[in-house]
């Protein structure tokens, strides 16, 4: 081969290594030259905080957008309707919790004959059992003195004839009394303590039968989703307010405790349809094909990626469920047919009006308060359903 003819060898030059990035990156994760290392360990702590700024801040720019429970909050809060049900909600709330505050026959503190009391009217001690404030005041020493209650109600012991069916405004009682003496508003705010104690308790309990079962059903199918499904139109026959009249009829002594379970057993049904048909929904829906594909078993899809998309009726379905519940509650007690104790039933304060035509107070009053209770429950509930339902968002 000439000298003048090119070679294919490469020359010493080309065979010269030029600097490179990885000699470059050697070079700077050497942390043995002086101060390099704490100048290094200085570099990593600075990126990662500001990685860790930037992630902190990207989750607060798009918290409102992650999660469809914001979104419904939003939603719900924004809806001037469900804002005034909730407000509603929160007033008889308040009057059931600090009923004893607002009306009672004992002071919220006294001192009477030479003992202090501290909230008589919740304790109930037996040494003044038969006083109320009235008598208190009468009978009171130089040392005693009284905080009395926002509406001083009188006891059974000194109630007379004439304390009863007084008129609104008369002789201290705002909301007038009622056939046995006692003050009208007072048992409204008590009342009040006892339909939504009622309401809650009872919902909760059907709830949570409603969304197992329903869940159960749907999850399992076959005889399960068969036997739901006949008990499901066995109970949908029966009318709710026929079946606690019997029940409160066929047992010698009827509680609240066995109408508060009257009407969970026999109201879940609703609900579980409702639930049954999220579960199968959602069963054929990708992502639990796609987790029961990656090896999830069934009861963690059925934990993690069924169940979720069922809190949303169930949050409606608890809403409905206390208005119900309230209504069938006054309507049994109006009927006397419930086990209401005296005093803490708007339906069955409504039923002494029935005998005396003019005593209008009667109705009117605890009516009123049982129309809000429903109207707000409704109000809520409707605004709930649109805010959870994403077919009824309308696009946004």
């Amino acid at each position: 081969m000439s000298s003048d003819e090119p070679s294919d060898e490469p020359s010493d030059e080309q065979l010269t290594p030029e600097p490179s990035v990885a000699i470059d990156l050697s070079r700077r994760k050497d942390r043995s030259w002086p101060g390099l290392a704490e100048l290094g360990v200085a570099q990593e702590r600075a990126d990662l905080d500001v990685l860790r700024r930037s992630m902190v801040g990207a989750q607060r720019a798009a918290a409102p957008y992650v999660t469809m429970t914001r979104i419904a909050l939003t939603r719900l809060a924004r809806d001037r309707l469900a804002r005034a049900g909730g407000v509603v909600l929160a007033w008889l709330a308040l009057a059931g919790v600090f009923a004893d505050v607002l009306a009672s026959d004992l002071p919220l503190v006294c001192r009477f004959h030479g003992v202090l009391y501290v909230m008589p009217n919740v304790t109930r001690p037996r040494a003044l059992e038969g006083i109320d404030c009235a008598r208190m005041i009468h009978e009171r020493q130089p040392s005693d003195w009284l905080i009395a209650p926002l509406v001083a109600d009188a006891s059974a012991a000194s109630i007379t004839a004439v304390d009863a069916l007084a008129a609104p405004f008369v002789r201290g009682h705002p909301f007038g009394t009622d056939t046995q003496g006692h003050d009208v508003f007072a048992r409204v705010v008590h009342g009040a303590r006892n339909a939504l104690g009622m309401g809650l308790a009872a919902a909760a309990l059907l709830v949570a039968v409603g969304v197992l079962l329903g869940a159960l059903a749907g999850f399992a199918g076959g005889i399960i989703d068969a036997l739901v499904a006949r008990a499901v139109e066995a109970l949908t026959a029966i009318p709710t307010l026929l079946l606690v009249l019997v029940v409160g009829a066929l047992l010698p002594n009827p509680t609240r405790v066995t109408l508060l379970l009257t009407i969970a057993l026999t109201r879940w049904t609703e609900l579980a349809r409702l639930v049954r048909a999220e579960v199968l929904s959602a069963l054929g829906s990708d992502y639990a094909s796609a987790a029961r594909a990656l090896g999830a078993s069934l009861p963690r899809v059925l934990w993690r990626h069924v169940l979720p998309n069922a809190i949303g009726p169930a949050i409606v379905g608890a809403t409905f469920a206390v208005a119900w519940v309230v209504l069938v509650e006054a309507s049994v007690d109006f009927l006397l047919g419930g086990a209401a104790a005296p005093g803490t039933s708007w339906g069955q304060l409504m039923g002494e009006a029935r005998a005396h035509d003019q005593a209008w107070w009667l109705v009117v009053f605890p009516g009123l308060a049982l129309l809000a209770t429903l109207l707000a429950l409704t109000l809520v509930g409707e605004a709930a359903r649109n805010a959870l339902d994403p077919r009824l968002r309308g696009g946004a």
